[in-house]
């Protein structure tokens, strides 16, 4: 049984050749075929000089990720389809080891995926793990990401909800759980290589998007796990440059890194929230924010500038400083630099307009989700008095693993078990971050 890899592009990104060419040397040993699923507007598409046997381009019907892959499903000469994205650089071991899982016992299979560090913006990205798939346990995982996700065709009757401009991922994977199915994580694929501008725009431009996207699966497709309870309180914390929780990195030991991480992270869930209750205010037909997604972006920019001006130049963003074991010393916790400044750019360019108030539509599934922070903790304290007891090696590797076994994502536990350690940089009831993701 060979394999078909889809990529769902826009023919405009820069990597398009980079991906295609990367995906047909990974498909040559299987004898496979890379399906090229153009959507979009013809206008600004790049020519694709690649001529290939194993190669099939052919144009979506309307411009959509989600229909773009469903049909690349539907196309595909083989029942064992991968997929993937026209910034993401795959290997010949990747397609191997994702299409044996699914030529064994796998109905469905992801794998991480690794960012190139090109700077600091990207380095953070790959740090949190933002496109790692969120797991359930050592082997499952609730989703694959789209870009590092298999199927099997012939076993699976789940297609992409074309419904959504983002979380489309997360939503098949839902359906596959539903139906009784699994998602495997292949531990031996070697990750694709996520190519992505070094720019702050992947990180608030992209958070801003999945913001949306969650509202849209929570608001109208009843998902009650992507909602954020009480988000407006938390918001309304940001809009004061008083953050009610925040992520410190105190285990990187380079300030720089350190201060930059903690400002990506204000602004990304800034972006997050505000692109949440955009979108949940057009959908509730009541307004929460009042946002102006270009003046939102270009202060964005601005800030990020201001960052990088006053922090010390990183010569090598992949040799960065990290051990988890600074989390036994206690640290003073202050508020990371510039939220004064994030907190302008939200209350000039998407002020809340209602009332901070529990709010029955948003919180409708606050005590569910108040179960699920007393697991996270639960979990979380229990990795931490191993790292304590030594029990678990203090190493970054050995942290995630456990993570994962416990079933984390890196971002949500890390955070956590810095705050069991270090203590909480706010003040005793307020609300505990959200943990926006992809999806």
């Amino acid at each position: 049984m060979s394999v078909s890899i889809v990529i769902p592009t826009t023919l405009r990104r820069e990597t398009v050749k980079q991906a295609v060419t990367a995906a047909l040397r990974a498909v040559a040993p299987a004898d496979g075929e890379v399906l090229m699923m153009a959507n979009g507007p013809p206008d600004g598409r790049r020519r694709l000089e690649i001529r290939s046997p194993r190669l099939r381009v052919l144009e979506s019907p309307r411009p959509s990720a989600s229909v773009a892959r469903n049909l690349g499903i539907l196309e595909a000469a083989n029942d064992v389809v991968l997929i993937t994205d026209d910034d993401c650089m795959v290997s010949e071991e990747w397609c191997g080891a994702m299409a044996a899982r699914l030529r064994s016992d796998a109905l469905a299979t992801a794998s991480t995926v690794q960012m190139r560090r090109d700077g600091p913006v990207t380095t953070f990205l790959d740090y949190q793990a933002v496109y790692h798939p969120p797991p359930v346990d050592a082997s499952t995982v609730l989703y694959a990401i789209g870009a590092s996700a298999g199927v099997r065709r012939d076993l699976v009757a789940t297609r992409f909800d074309d419904r959504l401009f983002s979380g489309d991922d997360a939503e098949f994977g839902t359906q596959i759980r539903a139906a009784g199915g699994e998602i495997l994580l292949v531990e031996d694929a070697p990750p694709p290589l996520h190519v992505m501008p070094e720019e702050i725009d992947s990180i608030t431009g992209r958070f801003w998007r999945y913001g949306r996207g969650n509202a849209i699966r929570f608001l109208e497709l009843d998902r009650s796990s992507v909602s954020v309870p009480h988000a407006t309180k938390f918001y309304a914390s940001l809009m004061e440059g008083k953050p009610a929780a925040q992520r410190r990195f105190e285990e990187i030991a380079d300030d720089g890194a350190r201060e930059r991480f903690a400002v990506f992270d204000l602004l990304l869930v800034a972006s997050f929230l505000a692109g949440y209750l955009s979108e949940a205010g057009r959908i509730l037909g009541r307004e929460i924010v009042r946002a102006d997604p270009e003046g939102l972006a270009a202060r964005w920019t601005e800030i990020a500038g201001l960052l990088e001006s006053e922090q010390p130049p990183i010569e090598d963003w992949n040799r960065l400083p990290v051990d988890v074991g600074r989390w036994a010393t206690p640290r003073v916790g202050t508020p990371p630099p510039l939220a004064e400044r994030v907190a302008e750019n939200l209350t000039r360019h998407a002020p809340l307009v209602s009332p901070v108030r529990p709010d029955t539509d948003l919180d409708a599934w606050a005590e569910p989700s108040a179960r699920r922070a007393e697991q996270i903790w639960a979990s979380s304290n229990r990795i931490w008095q191993e790292l304590r007891s030594g029990a678990l090696e203090p190493e970054l590797a050995a942290f995630s693993r456990r993570l994962r076994e416990a079933g984390l994502p890196f971002r949500e536990g890390a955070q956590m078990v810095e705050t069991i350690a270090q203590g909480p940089v706010r003040a005793t009831g307020e609300p505990a971050s959200p943990t926006p993701s992809p999806a």
